[in-house]
């Protein structure tokens, strides 16, 4: 996640800053229309499919069994904007559920405006929710209003990735290093692969380590799985120029190929310098073996399509989606049986049947025709429904 205070609030390299790194796609003039090119797609078979309903099943019953169905309530969902991927994921997710128990979803968007996040903050806690939900904001950016949620009894829950410890926080997010290490051994497979056996497998790291925890962590992974893989090097690693964030991934890109006409591969964190990076080697006509395999985070339309046409070669992701359902659930038990909500590192892992936030990588040997965008990893759709069905009697 990126600091808005190292651009100058709505320029576009602030948006960039803002929304890039692993959270939007915002590219200088472009706004994404992301319901018009694409929808993500949970992927399902017959055999999950029966697996996850019978596993929501023996949990409701683990849990406690019928009971009824909390009502009257409202949850509040602070953004980072609606022009980001991944916060219209969390959104509709959040809508999706609130309309199957009829509560009021109260969402506020600065639309990547630093000063607003406060003021989101502020005006959410004064309608006084149930609980609170924010998009990977640090404590700092939230203001006072977190502590007048803590003050009130409002739980609040930090999406997405896990940002600075706050006491009146809930981490209900992934760390770097568990992104970083599924992201790390795809790239240095697909670089082994393309250049042959015995040959250098170098690397061009675009990150920005002092801008949050997941960021450094997923970094320090990095310089980790790379120290760990026989014939790895790290060749060039640059802190992003943020203001210019833009053209500097244009002109570091230019340069590193220039100096290293043999570079494997191309590791970011910025989501939407992936397709950047694709121009750059396309205006070298760069294509098979000599080619760097291109990698990043998070799927965006973009990514997407540009993996589609071999432009691209994987993007690491993950299900944003299950992350609310989880949130959701922990709200659901501690009103309807008064359960403390679990505040563990591994609440995704084990606390449920079913392992949630799995990250996975969509190439193109996966990623299948047409525009849909998919999510692998547990079936959290059909697990919750039946969990939801035998505790509350939703959907029923």
């Amino acid at each position: 996640m990126l600091n808005a205070r190292s651009a100058s609030p709505r320029s576009a390299g602030w948006r960039a800053a803002v929304a890039g790194l692993g959270l939007a796609a915002v590219l200088v003039g472009w706004t994404p229309a992301v319901a018009q090119t694409g929808n993500w797609v949970l992927q399902k078979t017959d055999e999950s499919t029966a697996a996850a309903k019978a596993a929501g099943t023996a949990d409701a019953a683990r849990d406690g069994g019928p009971v009824a169905a909390p009502t009257g309530k409202k949850i509040g969902l602070i953004l980072l904007s609606m022009q980001s991927p991944a916060n219209y994921r969390i959104a509709e997710t959040a809508k999706k559920i609130g309309a199957m128990f009829g509560y009021e979803i109260l969402i506020c968007d600065p639309d990547f405006d630093a000063q607003r996040v406060a003021q989101c903050a502020t005006s959410i806690v004064a309608q006084k929710p149930d609980a609170v939900l924010s998009d990977a904001h640090e404590p700092t950016t939230l203001g006072s209003a977190l502590n007048d949620a803590r003050d009130m009894g409002i739980p609040w829950f930090a999406l997405v990735v896990n940002v600075s410890p706050s006491p009146a926080l809930m981490q209900y997010g992934i760390t770097g290093y568990e992104v970083g290490a599924v992201y790390d051994k795809w790239l240095l497979d697909e670089i082994a692969k393309r250049k042959g056996e015995g040959k250098p497998l170098k690397v061009m790291a675009l990150g920005a380590p002092a801008l949050g925890a997941a960021l450094l962590a997923q970094q320090e992974q990095l310089a980790k799985d790379i120290k760990d893989r026989p014939g790895a090097e790290l060749t060039v690693q640059h802190d992003l120029d943020l203001p210019n964030i833009v053209q500097d991934t244009l002109n570091i890109t230019k340069q590193t190929l220039g100096q290293n006409q043999d570079l494997g591969g191309t590791w970011t964190v910025c989501d939407f310098c992936v397709p950047l990076i694709a121009q750059v080697y396309d205006s070298e006509g760069l294509t098979g073996d000599s080619r760097p395999v291109v990698g990043g985070n998070y799927t965006t339309p973009q990514s997407v399509d540009l993996i589609r046409q071999g432009k691209v070669d994987g993007v690491v992701d993950i299900s944003f989606e299950s992350s609310i359902y989880v949130v959701f659930d922990q709200l659901l038990q501690k009103w309807a049986r008064d359960r403390a909500i679990n505040t563990s590192a591994d609440v995704f892992s084990n606390a449920y049947s079913l392992k949630f936030m799995e990250p996975y990588m969509v190439t193109k040997e996966n990623i299948g025709s047409g525009s849909d965008i998919p999510i692998f990893g547990a079936n959290y759709e059909d697990y919750f429904a039946a969990k939801w069905a035998a505790e509350f009697g939703v959907g029923k």
